[in-house]
């Protein structure tokens, strides 16, 4: 199996597959057609980089480490990720909005607020595709993202919280 869990850190930088918890920042690398997710915790933020190519299997695993981290306390998650390019992988998990509704349900946490944005048009801008960041807020239950060009260093461009739109 390709899940991994890897150690809390102040920042992490997720590839594909991977799971942790970050206080400060987390950079999901080279999402082309992945999603980058982020739960709310007063611990810090629960992450993970999930790949089209994800089995059932990989994603109960997914889920069972952010619930695992507390995921099931989570105030609030965001998916971040480009619709037209994951929902087009015909063995994805993930084929709609509604299916990654349903694998929520997996963290049994009813009272969470949940977040999506389609990031195609920032995506297809590149070659490519785009790093994507999350940043928590210090004051409040929310996470900003940003994204840049993959591979690149610095040159963040915030994606507007008002997209967000509730799943």
């Amino acid at each position: 199996m390709r899940v991994k869990l890897v150690s809390p850190s102040a920042d992490l930088s997720l590839p594909e597959y991977c799971v942790g918890q970050a206080s400060r920042t987390c950079v999901y690398p080279g999402i082309a057609q992945c999603f980058a997710i982020a739960g709310w915790t007063k611990g810090g933020m629960l992450c993970t980089h999930v790949s089209p190519g994800a089995t059932s299997e990989e994603m109960a695993a997914t889920f069972e480490h952010l619930r695992n981290l507390g995921g099931d306390q989570a105030q609030r998650w965001y998916v971040v990720g480009p619709f037209t390019e994951h929902f087009a992988v015909t063995k994805a998990q993930w084929r709609s909005v509604e299916a990654i509704k349903k694998t929520f349900k997996q963290l049994k946490n009813k009272n969470a607020e949940r977040w999506i944005l389609d990031v195609t048009a920032e995506r297809q801008a590149f070659s490519w595709g785009i790093d994507i960041q999350s940043t928590p807020c210090d004051w409040a239950p929310v996470i900003y993202f940003d994204y840049r060009k993959w591979g690149s260093k610095g040159g963040w461009t915030d994606l507007k919280v008002h997209k967000f739109v509730r799943f």
